[in-house]
């Protein structure tokens, strides 16, 4: 009997991001909170004689020549459990690379979900430090939660559930170099606030419209174009936040009602025809998101 999982691998969004300071290690401590999207990546994982890949979708050409990270984990994982796990692998590639969404992060921690089942396999020590070695993102993806993450992604405090917004992501078509931004940072130029923050206010629009993402600055520098949605979604009608979200080069824009995102959507594709739009809402919690055929 074969199984087949296929899961949603979600778009990650942070509602605010803040960088603390550079470590001597090179990696920078943040203060983020974090959520989802109810859309993303589908990956869809069966068991095989060896291991395959293929990719489908909108964006996956933009894989071609570029590292697969889902190779990589799939190494990680033989590693750790000391077995091979021979799957063959779809993804279907529906948002963009480089975008600021956790694209690949959340396909490694969706694989390894899937691995997980059709293996049946516990965790062990180590399998903490190996999520976090695939990416400062894929501990928050694997776990799937609303979340408040520090230090370098390692540190995740789950919430409770945010509004689950109506969401708009625009995308420029722009790939973003994450470690460029990163290293451009200035910290004279950041206000870093050091409040305690309590977690049951974490979740109110009044707390996280009142942080900001500190590395949109530096995106707009390199791509003005970032600048030049983002002021446009933040005065668009039904907007209660617009920002960008990782280090870019996607912004979004929230919504109450579906009907002012409709109309966003509208406008907004009439205004940067050249870019990437997708409507959808924030999940707080995307376990849920699986289907499973034998």
């Amino acid at each position: 009997m074969t199984i087949t999982i296929t899961k949603l691998s979600p778009a990650k969004i942070n509602l605010f991001l803040e960088v603390k300071n550079k470590r001597n290690d090179g990696y920078h401590d943040i203060q983020s909170l974090m959520t989802f999207c109810d859309f993303g990546d589908m990956l869809c994982v069966s068991k095989s004689n060896d291991f395959r890949i293929k990719l489908d979708g909108p964006f996956s050409s933009s894989l071609i020549n570029k590292e697969n990270l889902i190779h990589r984990t799939l190494n990680k994982l033989e590693d750790l459990f000391e077995r091979n796990f021979n799957v063959e692998v779809v993804l279907k590639k529906n948002l963009p690379i480089a975008s600021g969404m956790a694209g690949g992060s959340s396909n490694a921690a969706t694989f390894i979900k899937c691995v997980k089942e059709i293996f049946k396999l516990e965790e062990v020590d180590g399998f903490n430090e190996l999520l976090l070695s695939l990416g400062a993102d894929v501990p928050f993806c694997y776990n799937g939660k609303t979340a408040l993450v520090t230090g370098i992604g390692e540190n995740i405090k789950f919430t409770k559930k945010v509004k689950e917004y109506f969401v708009l992501l625009v995308n420029p078509n722009i790939e973003v170099s994450t470690k460029e931004i990163f290293n451009n940072i200035n910290f004279k130029d950041i206000s870093y606030k050091e409040d305690k923050i309590i977690l049951s206010n974490l979740i109110k629009l009044e707390f996280f419209k009142d942080r900001s993402n500190h590395l949109e600055n530096y995106a707009i520098k390199q791509f003005k174009i970032i600048g030049e949605i983002l002021s446009y979604l933040s005065k668009i009608k039904g907007s209660v936040l617009s920002r960008m979200t990782g280090s870019g080069a996607t912004c979004f824009a929230l919504f109450d009602c579906i009907e002012d995102l409709e109309e966003a959507e509208y406008l907004t594709t009439k205004r940067f025809k050249d870019c990437w739009i997708k409507s959808t809402k924030l999940k707080n919690n995307i376990k849920d998101k699986t289907c499973i055929k034998y």
